[in-house]
């Protein structure tokens, strides 16, 4: 099996939750603000604040937001909100574990993209770092 090169990008507490799917198979790296490196990933995700300085970046990106105001249509940008009602970390991450549905709204999206998304939550449950009843893909205008 391939490493998964990975890129958690922002500060939010939200999107460093990310860092639990971590696994033998998975390299994650982290950065607060883009500094112009080349980037070679399998995966980035950020939220809206900096998809801007993604923008020459053509590889598959996780939109996460805790509402679902924050949208791109941009290709390859798989939308997933997080509606969790957590007062600290440890709620956040026991929610985040325990999420039964994983829903990704996208404009367009590779079909290799959507196999690598059922793919990785499939190891990670495996792996038994998340645990989801269902993955499923909504299409936005």
């Amino acid at each position: 099996m391939n490493i998964i090169k990975v890129l958690i990008h922002g500060n939010r507490d939200y999107i460093k939750v990310f860092r639990f799917l971590k696994h033998y198979h998975m390299d994650i790296d982290y950065l607060d603000e883009y500094d112009g490196r080349e980037l070679d990933y399998n995966l980035i995700i950020t939220n809206n604040t900096f998809l801007d300085s993604l923008k020459n970046y053509n590889g598959l990106i996780f939109n996460v937001s805790i509402n679902g105001n924050d949208f791109s249509v941009k290709k390859n940008v798989a939308n997933l909100v997080l509606n969790f009602k957590y007062n600290n970390e440890d709620e956040l991450i026991q929610q985040f574990i325990k999420n039964p549905k994983w829903n990704f709204y996208y404009n367009s999206i590779e079909k290799s993209n959507v196999k690598f998304i059922y793919e990785l939550l499939s190891t990670c449950n495996s792996y038994n770092k998340i645990e989801y009843d269902e993955i499923k893909f909504y299409k936005i205008e």
